[in-house]
């Protein structure tokens, strides 16, 4: 029988972590702690303090987009009913939490006619389109290479969930009640099937749906746009209504519901770094995922009959697994597109990249569980909805993956070295930039960092926990080592008040005071330690990611 919790362990203090919430604007954080009130113990102020800071840094980096964009796009959501109209089409995965939904998400998105929106779009959704360079490069630190509740790798360039864009840029989004404050379930539950809404949160969901969908049609021009999230797949008759019955398609993914119900359990259990609220226990929690699959599933099973022939399609995720190449063909023969040579190309390349998809926690292999805590209404639903998706039958037959024409290989010590050299060539290029200018330029560390870890990963070819810190050190020697002559040309060669008659040398010992109190100040003020950390963060990440590109990028 599965372990139950009835009083999950607290936390005696609640630190900070990067939070999926760290760049939602100040009025989001607002609404989701004021409306409905959400009490946050004091062991938890420590995170929700810092979580508010970078809210802030947010707050100012989208402000420019959100009133210049903003107003336009009210006024064209109206006009269109709320309704995109995207000529290439659009291509949605249904599939309820745990089922697989990533996975396939990450395989579709290696097809070059598909954009799909990435996670530094849907975390910042006010402000990505006029920022989305510069917002993808400064979320890198706060971005793990691993999704918490898994082994997926992720970053900010990878394929990344809508429903994230609908929690940070309007909360309307159930992600709010399963991460972040638990206690107000009740309220936000009701955004995942969109049900029990009142007008005005109705009009708030469709409006920021419509807005996020049109900046992400700018971008994907001609392509088709590829969205996922595993809330869509209770509100398809809403998705349907957004982007139009004879523009969208559908490919639904199931997984026996033993392993999605076990694999939620634990999801929320390590998603608890992220709560501003004490976690609820296991056998709560696993009896509202089982209540929720089995509506999520239904009401997709009522909408289907409303989605045109030819435009949808199922798929289990054992077979998913078992025959990526073959499951990927029907799937394109069932919405009537072309399986091309560059995505089947892409496609092995990732799946020989990943190996094999495996979930890092118990509940995810799909063992069979004790369902003794399970109601006899749920245990009838359950089995009905196994024989619907035929997960009453044996997976299909593994099928081995073509051989793979050149595996990269990893080459540290040339990593190193290229980065060794990018050192000090990226400090000249900075006190170069000083002397021209007598500015310090502090915030030059973040680029240097930049410049190192892309140098590093580029030799390299796959990066490594070992490169990454070798990376990040460099990167801290920059800044300590420019500290110095960044104080000696900004203070004083282009002041002839402390450097009479062009003399440099010898210095006085009022001269030389001056110059070091200058060099600690550039060293340990807030912001310039804030800078430092977001260059040696960034050097980390990209000097210790596992692929050079992620998928959806190729």
């Amino acid at each position: 029988m599965p372990p139950v919790n009835p009083k999950p362990r607290r936390p005696i203090i609640a630190f900070p972590y990067p939070h999926f919430m760290a760049f939602a604007p100040l009025d989001v954080w607002l609404r989701v702690l004021l409306f409905p009130f959400a009490w946050c113990p004091p062991r938890y102020w420590l995170r929700l303090a810092w979580v508010l800071f970078t809210s802030s840094i947010g707050t100012v980096l989208t402000l420019p987009e959100r009133l210049v964009l903003g107003p336009v796009l009210r006024l064209r959501a109206r006009r269109r009913g709320y309704r995109l109209d995207h000529a290439p089409g659009v291509v949605v995965v249904l599939g309820y939490f745990r089922s697989g939904t990533t996975h396939l998400h990450y395989l579709l998105s290696c097809d070059p006619r598909f954009r799909t929106p990435a996670w530094c779009e849907t975390l910042a959704p006010h402000g990505f389109a006029a920022s989305w360079g510069f917002l993808r490069l400064f979320l890198i630190p706060w971005i793990g290479s691993k999704r918490p509740q898994d082994d997926m790798d992720l970053g900010p360039s990878w394929p990344a969930e809508d429903d994230f864009a609908q929690n940070n840029g309007a909360a309307a989004s159930s992600l709010a009640w399963r991460f972040v404050v638990p206690a107000k379930h009740a309220h936000y539950s009701r955004f995942h099937f969109l049900e029990g809404l009142t007008p005005r949160e109705m009009k708030r969901w469709r409006m920021m749906q419509f807005a996020f969908s049109w900046k992400v049609s700018k971008l994907a021009g001609t392509r088709l746009i590829l969205l996922k999230s595993p809330s869509h797949v209770a509100r398809v008759r809403e998705l349907l209504e957004t982007y139009g019955p004879e523009r969208v398609k559908f490919v639904h993914i199931s997984r026996d519901a033993s392993a999605v119900i076990e694999s939620n359990v634990a999801m929320f259990r390590r998603m608890s770094v992220y709560g501003l609220q004490d976690r609820l226990p296991d056998e709560v929690v696993r009896q509202r995922i089982t209540d929720e699959l089995i509506r999520s599933e239904r009401n997709y099973l009522r909408d289907v009959p409303a989605i045109p022939k030819g435009h949808s399609t199922e798929l289990r995720y054992e077979d998913l697994v078992a025959d990526p190449i073959g499951q990927l063909r029907r799937v394109y023969a069932d919405l009537g597109l072309e399986f091309s040579p560059a995505f089947e190309r892409n496609v092995l390349r990732y799946l020989h990249e990943i190996k094999e998809y495996r979930a890092a926690h118990g509940g995810s292999k799909g063992a069979a569980v004790d369902r003794s805590g399970q109601s006899e209404e749920q245990r009838k639903a359950l089995d009905e909805l196994a024989s619907r998706f035929g997960h009453d039958r044996p997976a299909v037959e593994p099928r081995t993956l073509p051989p793979r024409d050149e595996a990269p290989r990893g080459r540290e010590r040339r990593g190193m070295a290229v980065a060794a050299l990018a050192a000090p060539l990226a400090m000249l290029v900075w006190l170069t930039l000083v002397y021209l200018t007598c500015k310090r330029f502090n915030a030059a560390i973040w680029p240097v960092g930049i410049v190192i870890g892309l140098s590093a990963i580029w030799a390299a070819r796959v990066g490594t926990r070992r490169l990454g810190i070798f990376a990040a050190v460099l990167t801290v020697l920059v800044q300590l080592g420019a500290a110095l002559p960044i104080s000696v040309l900004s203070d004083y060669i282009h002041r002839d008040y402390y450097w009479p008659e062009g003399r440099l040398l010898p210095l006085s010992k009022w001269e030389w005071y001056h110059i070091l109190m200058n060099m600690r100040e550039g060293l340990v003020v807030t912001h310039n330690l804030f800078w430092g950390f977001m260059g040696a963060a960034t050097a980390y990440r990209f000097a210790s990611r596992k692929y050079t590109r992620p998928p959806g990028t190729w």
